[in-house]
């Protein structure tokens, strides 16, 4: 026989008065599924919550019970010592007036007035205006002075959970983190109900990298603020350091559904919109942030990066104009982007005037290696290239100190690197059985080569073909290769079956069809330099897949190399010392070597140098290579170029400019610094062609 919701009331508080809480909770939550806002059951509810002290959980099914039936005085008197017993006494005085103007005057009523009355006599905090001035020092920046007066004042307010707040919230900013957790724990501890200090803590372990930490602490304070637009917002920061970027611009927009005029949810948004590639609806997300607050300085650095890195300087050069209305003052990010804007309209003068401008130390992070790189190209075109020398030094140092790079995972891949050349020297000594089993139809064609080798201006000019799709390194082949699993031996890579190979082929093949139609017609060109150093599994994978080889001046590259502050990975992070960009070169085209010997490559050479003095010919060699014709649209590859929007590799902004022979022999300029590495050096100059 069903009980009727009375029925079930009456065992459920039969059960309560028993002990049975588990029975009583089984009773009321059967009620609340049928009637979730049924008033008897939420109040019940949250008195069982706090009977077995949780009590934090009970405020939502008090504030239910008084929502909808605002006439019972037992439903105010829970709630209200609930609130005191969690330490919010403010809020326990404001629910009590609420139902004192109610009308309810009963004894009950007037005890808790007393204790509250009581509880006012003893502060828990110091005095607003105390506060205040240690806000001040914090909103001023002086973080160790805040953190100093906020440490004396707890001595006489040990249980002041805002003084707390602000003492983790300082040593936040000064990168204790551990300091700030402890703070944050101990707000808490003084009043579990706080919303902030969960969302403090999250934010704190985000910043110690641990997003799924973080995420578990926004949960509990959403748990306590259901509409807390700060906590979604940063549940989407969290997200996006996760690489979810999808699940981040969704909670972004949460964030932005509980407060329209958030301009920092826009401002990350954008970033988790640029991050997945979206640039036009990033810079709208910015845009509508500065709109919202016209002096977001942040928001204006991030789109000039934007225009920046997509060639367009007209934009940017609008942007850094309504920045110069809307700021008093130029700060050091946006001074950056105006030197660069000088250095490309070729306005080298001022470029240098501004340049002088910049304080270093108050450039985002991010944008120091960057400010080096652009010093230093000045000063290579006054041609000064000792000072030169010294500021890409100091680019390469300001990464080495960062704390995004990673000596030792750079150092293992080197190693793996190493390991691969003595398993292909080792493998020379055994016969190799070539494979043709995959269909020759749909394998894509390899572009190869050391960075900075000239590769992002041969996709350029090749993806300007009708008959092109240029794939610019994308992890298909990382995919593969996971499957398979990684690091695999010579031997290991010559023995995978052939079902281990059509499975792999599948994998390489749904990755890249994210980012190609596989039916269209025409030849996908896989473009991903540093692909040089799997040449033996890309073989086994695809026996009769083209190689292309790009190649130039090994110095040059190296040098270039050295010259750019890549994006961190564990490869590039191998490009920040020339003595170890060296190596890396030997043992890349060593491998390339071995492999040509062992597995019969089919492969065409291009050489940069050749490529900027005779684009045509150059190009229609290797059209013929790729059994195709040439189109007298290639002629406008800078055209695509500008239409792509960003491009990934450090040759963005110079894709875009008429062919030009500057880059050429730019390593005789540094000999001097270079000598030394001639001898590791000439075995591949003598073999491209080149000289020393």
């Amino acid at each position: 026989m069903e009980l009727t919701i009375n029925g079930a009331l009456k065992k459920g508080v039969e059960a309560h008065k028993a002990g049975q809480v588990q029975e009583a909770d089984r009773f009321y939550t059967s009620i609340l599924k049928a009637q979730p806002k049924h008033p008897d059951a939420n109040h019940n509810m949250g008195v069982l919550a706090v009977g077995i002290g949780k009590t934090l959980e009970a405020l939502p099914f008090f504030q239910t019970a008084l929502e909808t039936k605002p006439d019972v005085a037992q439903f105010w008197l829970s709630y209200i010592e609930a609130l005191i017993k969690l330490g919010r006494l403010a809020d326990a005085k404001t629910v009590l007036h609420q139902a004192m103007k109610k009308g309810f005057k009963s004894d009950a009523f007037a005890q808790l007035q007393k204790r509250l009355s009581k509880a006012s006599k003893n502060p828990q905090h110091p005095p607003a205006e105390q506060i205040q001035a240690i806000m001040n020092l914090y909103n001023q920046g002086r973080l160790q002075q805040a953190l100093f007066e906020v440490n004396k004042m707890l001595e006489r307010f040990p249980n002041s959970f805002i003084l707390c707040n602000i003492a983790g919230a300082s040593n936040a900013g000064l990168m204790q983190f551990d300091a700030a957790i402890d703070f944050f724990k101990r707000s808490l501890k003084v009043n579990p109900g706080n919303a902030e200090a969960y969302n403090n803590i999250g934010n704190v372990l985000n910043s110690k990298g641990n997003p799924d930490a973080a995420l578990d602490y926004f949960k509990k304070a959403l748990k306590i603020k259901p509409k807390f637009a700060d906590v979604y917002n940063n549940i989407g920061n969290a997200l996006n350091a996760k690489g979810d970027t999808d699940a981040a611009i969704g909670s972004y927009k949460k964030a932005l559904k509980i407060k329209p005029d958030y301009a920092e949810a826009y401002y990350n948004k954008g970033i988790a919109l640029k991050d997945k590639g979206e640039q036009k609806a990033a810079i709208d997300s910015y845009k509508r942030a500065i709109k919202i607050k016209p002096d977001y300085a942040d928001a204006y650095s991030n789109t000039c990066e934007l225009y920046e890195r997509s060639n367009k300087l007209a934009e940017l050069s609008e942007v850094i104009s309504i920045a110069k209305a809307a700021l008093k003052k130029l700060p050091s990010d946006l001074l950056y982007y105006e030197a660069l804007y000088n250095y490309r309209s070729q306005n080298y003068d001022h470029c240098e005037t501004l340049i002088g401008l910049i304080n270093i130390d108050q450039l985002a992070a991010t944008r120091t290696s960057l400010f080096w790189q652009l010093r230093a190209k000045l000063e290579q075109h006054q041609k000064n290239y000792n000072a030169a020398f010294i500021s890409f030094t100091e680019m390469n140092n300001t990464y080495i100190n960062s704390p995004i790079y990673n000596a030792k995972q750079a150092q293992t891949y080197f190693d793996e690197l190493l390991m691969r050349v003595k398993d292909l020297n080792n493998a020379l000594e055994t016969p190799y059985c070539q494979n043709l089993e995959e269909s020759s139809a749909d394998v894509p064609i390899f572009l190869i080569g050391f960075p900075r080798s000239g590769t992002t201006l041969l996709d350029t000019i090749l993806r300007t073909h009708s008959k092109i799709s240029v794939v610019e390194e994308k992890n298909m082949l990382s995919q593969a290769k996971k499957y398979l699993g990684n690091n695999l031996s010579t031997f290991d890579i010559e023995n995978l079956t052939s079902q281990e190979l059509l499975n792999a082929r599948e994998v390489y093949f749904e990755e890249l069809s994210k980012h190609v139609s596989t039916n269209s017609s025409g030849c996908v060109i896989d473009k991903f330099p540093l692909n040089i150093v799997d040449v033996p599994i890309i073989h086994k994978l695809f026996p009769t897949a083209k190689f292309i080889l790009a190649l130039r001046h090994p110095l040059d590259s190296i040098l270039s190399c050295w010259m750019q502050p890549f994006q961190a990975n564990d490869a590039m992070a191998n490009m920040v010392e020339l003595s170890r960009i060296v190596d890396f070169y030997a043992a890349a085209m060593t491998v390339l070597e071995l492999s040509e010997k062992r597995y019969q490559l089919t492969i065409h050479r291009i050489r940069y140098e050749d490529l900027v003095l005779d684009m045509k010919t150059e190009v229609s060699n290797l059209l013929n290579f790729l059994e195709l014709d040439w189109e007298n649209e290639l002629e406008n590859y800078q055209q695509t170029a500008l239409n792509r929007g960003i491009i990934s590799t450090p040759s963005y902004s110079q894709v875009i400019q008429p062919l030009y022979k500057t880059a050429s022999n730019r390593w005789v300029k540094y000999q001097e610094s270079l000598k030394k590495y001639f001898i590791k050096i000439e075995k591949w100059t003598t073999k491209f062609g080149y000289e020393l």
